[in-house]
């Protein structure tokens, strides 16, 4: 058995329409607030279950049990919808986007990648809340007094969608940009 380790997570890779329009919103974000770190474009993903340092001997069963699931997992839409953020409104830790549309196939499908992990990594003790990371700890020298949304008040819900149709093991390495590499993807029926 190998002792060798990577830091692994299962995502949804997002539409590259919605990438642009987040790429062009975070660009005017970042004049505006001050986070020490902005996620890197091609990192943009919609986490559903993250496995942390995974041994590599268990890749290939990780790998059975995805395919399982995929394979009893329709497409479905998304679209992008708005923006928040986590910790204090203040000084947030986390600036997020939000996701639309089929949320009920999304929540499902977090429930069956965490039911077929069961007893080979630890259950979400948290509600499911899907988002996208734009940004990481803000340090701005004076306190938020606004709502994100009212730096573009007129462009809050996107109106890109997008058909979800995969779902991808990633690699996490915090030493590189972009950070994360899928090594594997898992088409659904």
């Amino acid at each position: 058995m190998s002792s060798e380790t990577l830091r692994l997570f299962i995502a949804i890779p997002i539409d590259e329409k919605w990438r642009e329009q987040l790429i062009e919103k975070s660009t005017l974000l970042k004049s505006n607030l001050h986070f020490q770190k902005w996620t890197h474009p091609e990192d943009y993903h919609i986490t559903l279950k993250f496995l942390g340092d995974t041994s590599v001997s268990k890749i290939q069963q990780i790998e059975k049990l995805l395919n399982n699931v995929a394979e009893v997992t329709d497409p479905f839409e998304l679209r992008g919808k708005g923006w928040g953020t986590f910790g204090s409104q203040t000084s947030p830790n986390i600036l997020w986007a939000s996701v639309g549309g089929d949320l009920n196939s999304l929540t499902e499908l977090h429930r069956k990648i965490d039911d077929s992990m069961d007893g080979l990594f630890p259950r979400e003790n948290r509600v499911f809340s899907p988002h996208l990371t734009i940004a990481r700890r803000y340090k701005g020298k004076d306190q938020l007094k606004t709502s994100i949304e009212d730096y573009f008040p007129d462009a809050i819900e996107s109106v890109i969608s997008w058909s979800v149709k995969e779902m991808k093991l990633y690699e996490s390495n915090l030493q590189k940009k972009p950070m994360y590499k899928s090594i594997a993807s898992f088409k659904f029926v």
